[in-house]
């Protein structure tokens, strides 16, 4: 039975441990990667159980979908691959945990799916995908832009509903962005990268 929604960190951690076994060390996972294949994973499972695959909401960040926790936890990789797995903290006594993987068939399923069909692209045409015009991020970014919206928050009915946009081409040239996402301006206040824990 299903406890979803999870914490994003162990999720990532799961995909990770995934990519790494079904690559055979040849999926190598930038942070700006997991961030484009967790959101992938968010709407296939979201799509198929009506309910998100994990805790949070996911943000219209420039070069698509973040979710802060996993930014948060996998930001000192930059644009390396990701070879630690986020941890929790005890707020109480700061001691680190390891986070217990979620042990859900059907998120294992649809894991193993987004990595087979996108697992291999480079960050690029991740970011690519993720842009899809008139898809989740598309709509939110352009409601960004144009000063609709107070909050970056992708609300998981914006992703149900716009998620079918984002679809692989693979004919279009990858985007000149860089394999790295950047904090937004009014993020950066110290306090997000300080407290980050691995």
């Amino acid at each position: 039975m299903s406890q979803a929604p999870y914490d994003p960190r162990a999720v990532a951690n799961k995909l990770l441990d995934m990519a790494e076994a079904i690559g055979e060390g040849d999926m190598p996972i930038t942070p700006l990667a997991l961030q484009k294949l967790l959101y992938l994973v968010h709407f296939r499972f979201l799509a198929a159980t009506g309910t998100p695959a994990v805790k949070g909401a996911f943000e219209a960040w420039r070069f698509g979908p973040v979710h802060p926790a996993v930014y948060k936890a996998f930001s000192d990789y930059g644009r390396f691959p990701i070879t630690g797995r986020a941890k929790g903290k005890n707020l109480l006594t700061g001691e680190t945990r390891e986070l217990a993987l979620p042990a859900d068939k059907l998120l294992r399923k649809i894991i193993g799916q987004v990595l087979s069909n996108a697992g291999y692209l480079p960050a690029p045409k991740l970011v690519d995908l993720s842009h899809a015009r008139n898809g989740p991020w598309d709509y939110i970014w352009g409601k960004i832009q144009s000063g609709d919206v107070v909050t970056r928050q992708i609300p998981d009915n914006v992703t149900l509903e716009r998620g079918r946009y984002m679809v692989v081409d693979a004919n279009k040239e990858a985007c000149d962005s860089p394999d790295v996402e950047q904090t937004p301006n009014e993020y950066r206040t110290g306090s997000l990268r300080s407290s980050s824990s691995r």
